[in-house]
């Protein structure tokens, strides 16, 4: 990436901030505002296309959010269990697997019409799956799971609204 390249993608960045901080009607904590700019390193707004792309900043924040509760939880020892384990590591693992499954969701060709709605149901199998294996004692990653489908799902609603516009309009 050349100088001016890094120029644009910091730019790109502080304005994702600032939107992510207008939405949430607050100042981004430390935190939030890295897991922002690291959660859009691997979410591109490129990969919505352009009917979808006014959703990327809510988006980014539904991975962030969790991305930083999971580090908050990680960098305190009272999150940890009896075991010596933290539920810090249950949510960023949920987060990350969430994540991944939008990822080759939002890559797939031919491109989804409704990949936030196809996300919420991915989101079922893989809480279903979740809720069946032993790897959560504490429950805290199959929380995660509910909470980024119940913020996709309100995306998905979202994008429904704006699909029947576009029908409507076009």
């Amino acid at each position: 990436m050349g100088w001016i390249d890094r120029i644009f993608e910091k730019r790109r960045l502080r304005s994702l901030v600032e939107t992510v901080a207008l939405q949430t009607g607050e100042a981004l904590s430390p935190a939030l505002e890295t897991a922002v700019i690291e959660t859009a390193g691997i979410l591109k707004p490129g990969a919505l296309g352009r009917r979808l792309r006014p959703f990327y900043p809510r988006l980014v924040l539904i991975f962030a959010r969790q991305r930083a509760d999971g580090e908050a939880r990680l960098a305190s020892s009272h999150w940890s269990s009896g075991g010596g384990c933290n539920v810090g590591r249950d949510v960023l693992e949920a987060k990350a697997i969430a994540q991944g499954l939008l990822v080759r969701l939002l890559a797939r060709r031919p491109a989804s019409k409704r990949p936030f709605s196809e996300m919420v149901e991915a989101l079922d199998t893989l809480i279903d799956a979740r809720r069946n294996s032993d790897g959560d004692p504490d429950g805290y990653g199959l929380g995660t799971l509910h909470e980024i489908q119940r913020d996709m799902a309100e995306l998905a609603l979202a994008e429904s609204v704006a699909r029947s516009a576009d029908q409507v309009g076009g």
